[in-house]
């Protein structure tokens, strides 16, 4: 309901303000237009619709409710696409810029051209968001972030200085209107932080004809601030929305928003950072590690789970459907047994019990039913436009003999002293076996991914022949295809509402701050190993070994492994490899030597480096895939056929250090006289 009234203010009409006098409209223009962007007559097009009669005034607007909640509704609409879940970079998510997914040639590439390294201040990445068709997949970027920030702005300020009445059918609205409003100036300034870091927070209405002047301010600063505007937007929306109101922020949001930003103001990139070239303005605050900034984010996380509503837990893991349904949202099992229903039941259809648990904040509809056509296989009318990779593959565990989980490469050279004393090699290869790799895994693997020898829609898939075959037509080329959002009952062309939802912050994802952030500050603790064990079981996954109580190192392991998994394709590991500033670390690099220091092409280091090592390097200079080869010894068959499976390498990538952080595009930087990012 939220998503469609957006959708109609969006369409209505133009601009109320074109017919304006001329000091009306100068005025309007300098509380509508931000104060960043060049193109400044149009964000003031895109912000106001004309209504028929075109003669409405700012007091006309702010002096009446409905007029009032149609602007706040517009701002909701822009909030979801300066942060949209599914699209990061021009039509694609953020896994496809990272080590979770390949990207396609579709829509020019933009995500390949982004791990080439094509996105300096004046590249086609930036410069192209001013064509019309591409402004939604622009408002990631510096200069939209800001418009919508000052919208938020106009609207409170609008608010306060004409006294808006509130609604005569609901009283009481007025004040959750503006409670939202707060929220989403916190949440798209936490946009801006996540993606550039230091930067102005602007809560108040600039006259853009006289800037005054901005600074990028400390990270620990901006992120009081964005608690501030959270709190004050707690005291003023409800505690649930379950009915009609869906979707619109309640309390638990304000505290998640919370949790969310002191966990990155606990991590590396800010807490103990070791960021080469560092010139940024606290730099030398960030150098400095405080463990009572992993307390602050522990104690907002636990807020959120403990946080109640009408006497009992606002958020609870879904339980849903058991351990024996595998039936998808046609009441048919098209995966062989393979999809226990309740793991694709957590993001299916709008308004359902898995939402309502634990969603905390999200968009409704932010992807059209075409979304299927996109990932779909090509043998299910698809295009596969992003397709996992072997390095996101191989974070799925499997089960010991022991019932304990274990990551595929326990026992590897970087792994085992670890995981040594935990698994024999004996009970290791009961459990893994990479020439027949997809048995014995995580359940969410089946949930998230299609490979070869798996069923999709009734059909067993063939990355080896035909036309989901390995680099086809619109195939993939890592041997995967995407399955997570899907149940894959849909057909194309068939009835009905078959629009996407997608989460920004669910319980999950507070569980695990929470986990991390105690582990880091306090040690391995029966408390955080039974969460985690929660989370996992919820899963149908088996439990983590008994041994991470008491170990720091391997607790740690685990739950980051698990964010890996858990939160796979909901806008988490991009960010996370900035946050701890994996790429460049001594750790990842090491590993990097010792992928360079293997003999053989690159297709035979991507077998041989995780036969000795174990897992990839995460310095996002590479990605892998997996392609079945026949073979008479084969353990996987199909068609009559047998095949073995082998690693290969897809691509190199670009990463350097400047790459933390989005670079400002370089008018912003002289419009605001702010200085750029580290290393640009």
């Amino acid at each position: 309901a939220l998503s469609s009234a957006a959708s109609d203010v969006y369409k209505r009409q133009h601009d109320i303000l074109t017919q304006q006098k001329p000091m009306t409209m100068k005025k309007i223009l300098y509380l509508l237009c931000s104060c960043f962007a060049v193109t400044l007559m149009a964000s003031c097009e895109d912000f106001l619709d004309k209504t028929p009669q075109g003669d409405k005034t700012d007091q006309d607007i702010f002096s009446r409710f409905n007029e009032t909640e149609s602007l706040i509704n517009r701002l909701y609409f822009y909030a979801r696409a300066a942060d949209q879940p599914l699209v990061h970079i021009r039509f694609f998510s953020d896994s496809a810029l990272t080590d979770e997914c390949e990207g396609s040639s579709a829509e020019n590439g933009w995500s390949n051209k982004f791990n080439d390294g094509d996105w300096e201040p004046g590249s086609q990445l930036y410069t192209s968001c001013n064509a019309t068709t591409n402004a939604g997949a622009c408002h990631t970027f510096w200069p939209k972030l800001y418009e919508d920030i000052r919208c938020a702005n106009v609207i409170l300020e609008g608010i306060e200085k004409y006294n808006t009445p509130d609604s005569e059918a609901r009283p009481g609205t007025l004040s959750q209107r503006i409670g939202e409003v707060l929220f989403i100036r916190a949440y798209l300034h936490y946009c801006v932080l996540k993606s550039y870091g230091e930067c102005p927070y602007v809560d108040y209405t600039v006259n853009p004809n006289a800037l005054p002047p901005f600074e990028r301010e400390n990270i620990h600063t901006i992120v009081e601030k964005i608690c501030r505007d959270c709190d004050e937007a707690y005291a003023r929306v409800p505690a649930q929305n379950l009915m009609d109101q869906f979707g619109r922020v309640e309390k638990g949001a304000c505290l998640a928003l919370k949790a969310m930003a002191l966990w990155i103001a606990a991590t590396p990139l800010y807490n103990g950072s070791t960021l080469k070239g560092d010139t940024r303005n606290y730099a030398s605050v960030y150098q400095s590690y405080d463990p009572a900034r992993w307390d602050a984010a522990a104690a907002a996380a636990k807020a959120v789970m403990d946080f109640e509503a009408e006497g009992q837990k606002r958020y609870s893991l879904y339980q849903g459907s058991p351990k024996s349904q595998t039936t998808d949202s046609g009441g048919t099992d098209q995966s062989n047994g393979a999809v226990y229903s309740r793991l694709w039941e957590l993001f299916h259809r709008t308004m359902n019990d898995a939402k309502k648990a634990e969603w905390i904040f999200f968009h409704l509809h932010c992807k059209t039913v075409g979304y299927h056509n996109d990932m779909y296989p090509p043998s299910a009318q698809g295009q596969a436009r992003e397709v996992p990779v072997q390095d996101q593959v191989d974070e799925y565990e499997v089960i010991g003999p022991d019932g304990y989980g274990y990551p595929i490469y326990a026992l590897k050279q970087n792994h085992k002293a670890l995981y040594g004393s935990l698994i024999s090699e004996e009970d290791m290869a009961k459990a893994y076996d990479d020439g027949n790799p997809y048995i014995n895994r995580d359940p969410r693997f089946y949930r998230d991914i299609i490979y070869h020898g798996s069923m999709f829609k009734g059909k067993w898939i063939n990355t080896a022949t035909g036309a989901d075959a390995i680099n086809a037509a619109n195939s993939t080329s890592t041997g995967y295809f995407t399955r997570k959002y899907f149940d894959g009952y849909y057909t194309k062309g068939m009835s009905g509402n078959w629009n996407f939802d997608a989460p920004l912050i669910r319980l999950a994802t507070i569980y695990l701050v929470y986990a991390e952030a105690v582990t880091r500050s306090k040690g391995a603790t029966p408390e955080v190993y039974n969460l985690m064990n929660e989370l996992r079981a919820r899963s149908f996954m088996a439990p983590i070994p008994p041994a991470a109580q008491t170990n720091k190192e391997l607790l740690l392991d685990y739950i980051l492994r698990e964010r890996r998994v858990e939160l796979y394709h909901e806008k988490s590991r991009f960010f996370s490899t900035r946050f701890y500033l994996e790429p460049t670390s001594p750790e990842e690099l090491a590993k990097d030597a010792q992928w360079s220091s293997i003999q053989g092409t690159n297709d035979q280091k991507a077998q041989l480096y995780f036969d000795k090592y174990g897992a990839y390097p995460k310095t996002q200079h590479r990605i892998c895939g997996m392609r079945p080869v026949e073979d008479p010894n084969g353990k996987i068959s199909i068609s009559g056929k047998t095949y073995r499976m082998e690693r290969f390498w897809k691509e190199d990538r670009v990463f350097l250090e400047k790459h933390y952080l989005f670079p400002i595009p370089t008018e912003e930087l002289q419009r605001a006289n702010i200085q750029q990012n580290p290393n640009w």
